[in-house]
């Protein structure tokens, strides 16, 4: 289990997924979806916005959102251990962002551009845009991305949104001006992003809710020693 990586993890979908929300109604209230990150498969599972479960194939665990709380599960053989994420990364501080979790993301939306041409993606029709933005590096780059008004979408959007805000709440950091935009000119029209790029895609998506047991603690939380470690 390596609690670092799935917070990187969950700040990189938060930044593309962060969302306010919506004026139209959701009528979605559970689901999940696989997508691929940099060749390892994550399985999402969510009920509301205020519950989430991430589970990559890579590690023997998972994180769990419960309200206003994170936590990161791990197997020790028959062995559940449960780790107080929020309390971890406030004890980054600042170091969450020192680490280079920002570096190659979304810091400055430059322009959007709907192309007219759609693409289904896991099953969904999307409408392709076309995005100019400025990295963590202060590079000009292009990519396109794919964006839905599917109810499922939308409310995985949204219980993304919550974690990734619970995170950087956490961690004493501020959003990103790339965020803001991305919430002003995409997400607030009511979208969630089914595909960004090659990095960020879904390859299924179900609209089957997880049982409620899925999101409850299987131990006492105890605090993580140090974040440090899981470089």
């Amino acid at each position: 289990m390596q609690p670092y990586k799935l917070v990187t993890l969950v700040l990189t979908l938060g930044l593309l997924a962060v969302s306010l929300a919506p004026a139209q109604a959701i009528t979605a209230k559970g689901g999940s979806a696989v997508m691929m990150d940099d060749g390892e498969q994550v399985k999402l599972e969510y009920l509301g916005t205020d519950r989430l479960r991430i589970t990559s194939d890579a590690d023997e665990g998972y994180m769990l959102m419960r309200g206003d709380k994170l936590y990161a599960v791990a197997q020790q053989g028959r062995q559940a251990m449960v780790f107080d994420l929020t309390a971890a990364v406030a004890s980054m501080g600042g170091m969450v962002e020192s680490q280079g979790v920002w570096d190659e993301e979304i810091q400055d939306i430059l322009e959007l551009t709907n192309t007219g041409q759609s693409e289904e993606v896991a099953g969904i029709r999307g409408e392709i845009f076309t995005m100019t933005y400025v990295d963590g590096h202060g590079q000009k780059q292009t990519s396109n991305m794919v964006l839905s008004k599917d109810d499922s979408i939308v409310a995985l959007t949204r219980a993304m949104n919550a974690m990734t805000k619970l995170m950087i709440t956490a961690s004493g950091g501020q959003l990103p001006p790339g965020v803001i935009k991305m919430e002003e000119r995409i997400l607030s029209q009511g979208y969630g992003v089914l595909r960004q790029g090659d990095d960020f895609v879904f390859t299924e998506i179900s609209t089957t809710e997880p049982p409620a047991s899925s999101f409850e603690l299987p131990a006492k939380p105890m605090q993580l020693p140090s974040m440090g470690q899981f470089n």
